[in-house]
């Protein structure tokens, strides 16, 4: 009887945190599309007001953050200063694939970074800041949206969680 209330504890803890966790996720996407607003607004300034070429505002702005966007702006980068004759959309292509299985950010988000990289380094500073735009543009849309889903989604994942431990533990015993 001991070993079952035991049992029925972890599963119920289990799915509990599972819930909790699954809500988290949308939490871990709006933080990150949020830092890729501000790196992408930084990097428009470097490039609208301070005219620096692309590989250094990168880097510069890579620096300025400790995480998995400063990551993708550092590697890009590196790479360009490489420039092993590729240009630079194929570069940011090469760099956001490799880096995109460490994101918390979706399909559609890793398409509309991609999509910035198709005008990036050929194209003239008012073309790139237009296509900064656009991303930037993306992100506002989406972080709206998000904001609306996370309020039910933190609600509603950790509930589903604990009735879907319940459901376990009755079908068990």
């Amino acid at each position: 009887m001991f070993l079952q209330l035991v049992g029925a504890l972890i599963v119920m803890l289990s799915c509990t945190i599972t819930g909790i966790c699954f809500g988290k996720k949308i939490s871990y996407r709006i933080e990150e599309l949020e830092q890729m607003q501000s790196a992408m607004t930084m990097l428009q300034n470097q490039i609208h007001f301070l005219a620096t070429p692309l590989p250094e505002a990168m880097e510069e702005i890579g620096l300025k953050y400790d995480n998995i966007i400063g990551n993708l702006f550092l590697k890009t980068a590196k790479e360009m200063e490489k420039r092993e004759e590729e240009k630079g959309e194929e570069i940011w292509k090469k760099v956001v694939l490799n880096w995109k299985e460490k994101t918390y950010l979706e399909k559609q988000d890793i398409d509309a970074i991609l999509c910035f990289g198709c005008s990036m380094g050929y194209l003239d500073i008012t073309q790139q800041k237009a296509s900064i735009s656009l991303l930037l543009q993306y992100i506002e849309m989406t972080l709206v949206q998000l904001q609306e889903k996370k309020k039910q989604q933190q609600k509603l994942y950790p509930s589903m969680g604990i009735l879907g431990g319940m459901l376990i533990v009755v079908v068990l015993l």
